[in-house]
């Protein structure tokens, strides 16, 4: 069994207390490659979405922290999640972002694999000696959906991924069951950014209702021109929405509470607006309309996943200051292509502003830890935390508790020697 390859002797309790957090989290290169094994190896990782690979030889791919993997959908209809990585020589045998294969064929010496990754041939298989080639497969990594969505892990012994998901399967269904029939499809390719920091700074972010008012300024600024309601410009102390810190490291942000009349009411003026809700009018216009902006939840699946309006967040870490994100767009299958279409020009409204913000903020945050002399990052932003039966954590969205949350799971994954399965 794989562990960690004479892991370092960090001490994470000191590095990770109550209220602040070291700056070696975000700036220490042996921290991250322990990272890439305690936290994204031994944790359930999303890889993909069913929609994307519809067919028997679909395939996508992607990562798993840094090592390369493949989803394919199998002959049998099955999804397979492997490691995309020739068992003879360790080339990546699938060099394309998506595509459909019957099988394939490591472009270095031709070895050849089936969809669900079993070696089938090896050119000139009599100068090889005769071995079993079902030990000579592409890496299987544990694979498991939750509605569509599809999770992996190296973990030996795993937590099922229902109870791995726990308090956060209300908020996924909410997100999931607000699309006609239950049905959501990922569109496409992602955009792809990246910015020169550590991945964890978009963690951070991701439940942050304070920095909305400062780092995106700009935005809600023009938001008020036209009139847009904008509450977290102002005061987001005063309002009734929740960040939640759950189990597990997950995160939500529930601005529903500051919102009652209802997401769309809220939206400024895009394309095809006007003549969509006089179309509509007579076809339960109000519910629809709302489908094409976001669910009002922001929901981060611990470690890679973050939902955003209609959108999903895949964070890629690249280097200990260096970080890939996949930016995809998604839509509802049942609802009339307007509403599609419509989702298409909203999903263009704040990732074409507020993002360049947020990724200006990791860089410049990445670019203060650099400096040795001022260790600590303060996290006591709403002490103390008021625990709720299930162990979650609920407060203003201006508080740090989901931020402490996932950092105390994270320390937890830290100080556990991985339990990975050699494949």
């Amino acid at each position: 069994m794989p562990a960690d390859f004479d892991p370092p002797t960090i001490d994470f309790e000191q590095l990770v207390q109550p209220h602040r957090v070291h700056r070696r989290l975000y700036t220490d290169p042996q921290i991250f490659g322990l990272e890439m094994t305690r936290v994204f190896a031994a944790s359930w990782c999303y890889v993909g979405h069913e929609s994307e690979i519809p067919e028997p030889g679909d395939y996508r791919t992607t990562t798993l922290g840094l090592r390369p993997v493949l989803m394919t959908r199998g002959r049998d209809g099955g999804i397979n999640v492997l490691l995309n990585r020739c068992a003879h020589r360790g080339t990546v045998v699938a060099g394309e972002e998506r595509g459909c294969a019957k099988r394939f064929v490591c472009p270095y010496h031709g070895w050849t694999y089936s969809p669900d990754g079993r070696l089938v041939a090896i050119p000139f298989p009599a100068d090889h000696p005769a071995q079993d080639y079902s030990t000579l497969s592409l890496g299987r990594l544990e694979a498991a959906s939750y509605r569509g969505f599809v999770f992996a892990t190296l973990n030996a012994d795993p937590e099922p991924l229902d109870c791995w998901l726990g308090e956060a399967r209300e908020a996924l269904d909410t997100i999931i069951d607000r699309h006609p029939g239950g049905e959501i499809a990922v569109m496409g390719s992602p955009q792809l950014l990246e910015f020169a920091g550590n991945w964890k700074l978009s963690w951070d972010n991701a439940a942050d209702g304070l920095h909305a008012t400062f780092a995106h300024h700009s935005y809600n600024t023009l938001g008020e021109t036209v009139d847009v309601e904008t509450v977290l410009a102002r005061d987001p102390g005063s309002t009734p929405m929740v960040s939640k810190a759950l189990r597990n490291g997950h995160m939500v942000v529930d601005q529903r509470p500051g919102i009652p009349q209802g997401p769309w009411a809220t939206m400024r003026d895009v394309p095809f607006r006007e003549p969509l809700e006089s179309t509509l009018a007579d076809a339960g216009a109000a519910e629809l309309l709302d489908l094409a902006t976001g669910s009002m939840l922001n929901l981060s699946l611990f470690p890679n996943l973050i939902f955003v309006g209609n959108q999903l967040l895949v964070v890629e870490p690249v280097a200990v200051d260096r970080t890939r994100l996949q930016l995809w767009l998604t839509s509802a299958p049942g609802a009339p292509p307007e509403i599609n279409l419509l989702r298409l020009r909203v999903d263009e409204d704040f990732v074409n502003f507020g993002t360049p913000d947020d990724l200006d903020m990791f860089e410049r945050v990445q670019r203060g830890l650099s400096i040795p002399e001022m260790e600590w990052i303060d996290m006591s932003r709403g002490l103390p935390d008021d625990s709720t039966a299930d162990g979650s954590v609920y407060g203003p969205i201006t508080s740090e508790a989901p931020q402490r949350r996932y950092l105390a799971h994270y320390a937890e994954l830290m100080t556990t020697p991985a339990k990975t399965r050699a494949l």
